[in-house]
């Protein structure tokens, strides 16, 4: 087996190597790491009887996991039956596979009539295609089967791999098991209740296993992943084992978790944090202590930023300019000083356009504002969706600096902290890339001391990555996000500790 897995891996690279990235992307083949096939394979081996185990690759590509199949059930590895959609990597995974009992079948797996296999074992990596490379009437006629097949409607926004999760029980015998690698987005956004319904509904669902944001385990792919166990049988009274870390065989963390419970749960990412108990505890969390917005949604930020030279090409007055933070990407710290002005020391200063002039006014007073006015008409900014409802359209809405920001999304294995908070000495406004955090009424006054503010700055940057991410969701790609309210439902203990006894109106000073 050593010899033909290390053939087997040669042949992957040269395929990869050879067919372009963006065909692989939109076809979802990203090939599992041989260590992680057997990572999983392992793991998967005691929920197994003994005997002879036959297994269904709803995905085989090149045959990593029958390869790690092979490895880990030696001589209770019985017969496979694989499906590959591409024959350029099916063909020479046949003939390297050639001689052991697996087939091979050049078949869409969502298409093919089911034979009756009855099969014991699925092991599978299925196709991460996004909803937007899945033609319409694909999607249709999988929805239409899915309804059929579990009676759950499937949102169109769902990807290949909730199809391939939820069209697969027909295969298997009665307690058959299933194992997916799949990626860990379905757990809290809304088109995946389709598949969390149908987990606890539908089978039994014995655990699923969420690596860290920190731990890609796909080299060409920034995917944040999750190992999905379940049996081909209806829900028993076991609760679902919930673990996470870098390698499912030794967690970080380990809940238990009722079924009951499970099923009511609008988001299964924060149960990885803290089980249960404290995912209602409603106490400590950020919410209490800061309102969140959204930055200014301009409607066109090409036009309504603006630098300096545009300011001066086109005398535009102070009146109709705000100070505005720059893209995150662009913010290298996370500390804005502030000038006398109020305006951020930036190395490149951008300001926010807004004007609720009328157009007769502009164009007898301001005659250079109003010409560049008319070049976001030239460019259609006045018909933009959201500059088509303002009155007039070149004026945008109202917002105050805020003391704490946040940039909204970041990707996992990015450079520096995933959501990192920025402490504004600045009067700079953000635009809709950032959230920003108002201290509520109560604690309004005392976060004017400079030196408590910075505290609270300093104890949001404690929360660790995947407290945040339990509350956000995740996407494609890598990409992650939180917003309003999900940052706001952040347990914060560290901030509650030094905000909490202003709220008592105890008198107490942190500095002494």
């Amino acid at each position: 087996m050593v010899d033909i897995e290390a053939r087997r891996q040669m042949m992957q690279d040269e395929l990869d190597l050879h067919k372009p990235h963006k065909e692989r992307n939109m076809m979802g083949q990203f090939a599992t790491p041989y260590d992680l096939a057997v990572e999983i394979m392992e793991y998967v081996r005691p929920f197994c009887p003994q005997g002879t185990m036959t297994l269904l690759e709803p995905a085989i590509g090149t045959g990593v996991f029958y390869s790690a199949f092979k490895r880990v059930f030696g001589g209770n590895a019985g017969r496979a039956l694989g499906f590959e959609v591409d024959p350029y990597y099916l063909n020479p995974a046949r003939e390297l596979w050639s001689g052991h009992d697996v087939e091979f079948r050049c078949e869409d797996f969502l298409k093919a009539p089911n034979g009756g296999e009855g099969l014991d074992l699925i092991v599978t990596n299925p196709p991460y295609v996004r909803h937007h490379h899945i033609p319409r009437e694909v999607k249709e006629r999988l929805k239409i089967a899915v309804k059929k097949e579990t009676g759950i409607n499937v949102s169109g926004l769902a990807g290949m791999y909730c199809y391939f999760m939820l069209l697969s029980a027909k295969w298997l015998k009665d307690g058959g098991l299933s194992c997916w690698l799949v990626p860990n987005e379905f757990m809290d956004v809304n088109y995946g209740k389709a598949v969390r319904q149908y987990l606890t509904e539908k089978v039994d669902l014995l655990q699923i296993h969420r690596f860290g944001v920190e731990n890609l385990k796909f080299k060409d792919a920034l995917v944040s992943s999750c190992v999905v166990i379940f049996k081909n049988k209806r829900p028993s009274s076991n609760k679902v084992v919930f673990t996470d870390g870098e390698h499912i065989a030794m967690p970080c963390r380990k809940y238990s978790i009722d079924k009951n419970v499970l099923a009511k749960e609008d988001k299964w990412g924060n149960l990885f944090i803290r089980g249960v108990d404290g995912v209602r505890n409603s106490d400590f969390v950020l919410g209490r202590f800061f309102t969140v917005k959204r930055g200014v949604a301009t409607g066109d930020n090409k036009f309504f930023i603006v630098d300096e030279n545009t300011v001066n090409e086109y005398s535009i007055p102070q009146k109709f300019l705000r100070p505005v933070l720059p893209s995150p990407k662009y913010v290298a710290g996370n500390v804005i000083l502030g000038a006398n002005d109020g305006s951020p020391l930036l190395p490149a200063r951008q300001y926010l356009f807004t004007c609720g002039e009328d157009e007769e006014r502009l164009k007898r007073d301001y005659p250079m504002v109003w010409k560049y006015i008319q070049s976001g008409i030239d460019r259609g900014v006045d018909g933009g969706y959201i500059c088509s409802r303002r009155s007039p359209w070149y004026l945008c809405e109202e917002r105050k600096p805020a003391p704490i920001v946040v940039p909204y999304m970041g990707r996992a294995g990015g450079k520096g902290r995933l959501f990192r908070f920025i402490l504004n000495n600045s009067k700079a406004i953000t635009t809709n890339v950032y959230l920003l955090l108002y201290p509520k009424v109560n604690f309004a006054r005392c976060l004017k001391n400079k030196k408590l503010l910075a505290e609270v700055w300093h104890r949001l940057n404690l929360i660790p990555v995947d407290e945040l991410m339990a509350n956000g969701r995740s996407y494609g790609g890598g990409l992650n996000k939180l917003e309003p309210r999900e940052l706001m439902n952040v347990p914060v203990p560290g901030v509650a500790e030094l905000m909490i006894p202003y709220e008592q109106g105890a008198e107490m000073s942190l500095f002494g």
